[in-house]
């Protein structure tokens, strides 16, 4: 894999892509074989590939994390090598290698750029929204690849769609940034206006809906020359409210591991419920599946035989593309062993003792808890600004407190005002 023709640069510039697929990496200095890497074949041999950056053959010293980092453009960081870690109930080896990085309140870093807010209401519900771009300490601009979609009417009063795309991969800005545009162009808001009018509305019928608009996003991606999702993708997770008054519910479709959650009250206590499951590859219908297709699902090993990071996915015979989650929008390369867009549908009905909704990225759930995150919403008083606010800050403190780089970090906060 090569470097920018035109600016020589590591994955991040606006040039054009690079054009090369095949890479070796070493697994040890004492190696004497490499393996082979395979024909390219469907949506991977229909892109190039632009994760890679060095012209230099990956050196055979230093640890295998760092090894791939070089080769892969620094795709793979080994997160917290250089702080120590206070115990925390995360459990490090559930937690990603590489990240994509928040502005530290209104006024930023020196190394962030890109901040995005939201609010609106309906006669049902209010929310805000808040999306900060990430930390790196390299001297770089980060670029926010986070995209949030917030809709407290679409297409009719009763109806509402929120959303959160978590990019990833040298363009992952773009297919964040495509996903979130043409995710409510692919939404029928007649259908769901009919829907809503109903005093039933037909749940299957909607949530085939939802599912072959990931599905058919996700191929107006591969189809799209301008965006190379090789080795890019974005994980989407979205929720629409609706409903008639006293039979209102929440339909939410989930691909990847960012995450949507319902506070709601019982017995005098404020509880989290998810809306979502993180779709990680070592959830074993997840892992089956890519078994079947020809991947593997398996963390980084070091040296010393010691995993690093979570269980990742990887083609059969090369050390790509390395994927922490089992389902995305894009990544065309992983997909040629199982992973893909089609969306998890969950159903909630909404009762008066659901509070608010919070769907947030990877960002805030690295080390914010549900339970973490109801606490914060709770102590705002309703304020759906100061919760967005909160959310981010406590989760970019976290970051700085025990990482080097910080990630995107996005949160839409919605209040239920009518049931």
């Amino acid at each position: 894999l090569t470097p920018c023709n035109h600016c020589d640069r590591s994955p991040g510039c606006k040039c054009k892509p690079a054009r090369l697929l095949v890479v070796t990496i070493p697994l040890s200095s004492s190696s004497s074989s490499s393996r082979a890497a395979p024909a390219a074949s469907g949506a991977a041999a229909r892109k190039p590939v632009t994760s890679a950056v060095s012209r230099s053959a990956p050196s055979t010293s230093g640890s295998l994390a760092d090894r791939l980092s070089s080769a892969m453009g620094g795709a793979f960081s080994k997160k917290g090598a250089k702080k120590e870690r206070d115990p925390r109930t995360t459990d490090k080896q559930n937690r990603r290698l590489s990240v994509s990085g928040i502005a530290q309140g209104p006024q930023g870093d020196s190394n962030t750029t890109g901040t995005v807010t939201d609010k609106g209401s309906s006669e049902y519900l209010r929310f805000s929204a808040l999306s900060n771009a990430g930390y790196e300490p390299d001297g770089h601009k980060k670029t926010n690849q986070d995209a949030f979609i917030s809709f407290s009417e679409f297409g009719d009063a009763s109806v509402s769609v929120f959303g959160v795309f978590d990019g990833h991969g040298a363009c992952g800005h773009h297919v964040s940034a495509f996903v979130r545009r043409e995710v409510p162009r692919a939404l029928d808001k007649e259908l769901l206006r009919n829907e809503t009018a109903q005093s039933r509305p037909n749940i299957d019928s909607l949530a085939r809906h939802y599912i072959s608009v990931f599905e058919r996003v996700n191929g107006m991606l591969e189809s799209d020359k301008s965006i190379d999702s090789s080795l890019s993708g974005t994980t989407a997770v979205s929720a629409m409210v609706l409903g008639r008054p006293g039979s209102r519910k929440i339909i939410c479709a989930n691909a990847g591991d960012s995450r949507a959650i319902i506070g709601y009250e019982e017995m005098g206590q404020l509880k989290a419920k998810e809306l979502s499951e993180d779709q990680k590859p070592d959830l074993e219908s997840e892992r089956q599946r890519i078994l079947k297709c020809g991947g593997r699902v398996e963390p980084l090993i070091d040296e010393n035989g010691e995993p690093i990071g979570p269980h990742r996915v990887w083609l059969p015979n090369m050390m790509l593309p390395g994927l922490a989650m089992a389902r995305s929008i894009g990544d065309d390369i992983a997909a040629t062993v199982g992973v893909h867009a089609t969306p998890e549908i969950r159903v909630h009905e909404l009762t008066e003792r659901d509070k608010f909704m919070v769907i947030a990225s990877d960002g805030v759930w690295e080390f914010l808890s549900n339970e973490d995150v109801i606490e914060i919403v709770k102590g705002c008083a309703g304020d759906s600004d100061r919760a967005c606010q909160e959310i981010c800050a406590r989760s970019y403190r976290e970051w700085r407190a025990e990482e080097e780089v910080v990630d995107d970090i996005t949160a839409v906060v919605v209040y239920f005002t009518r049931y």
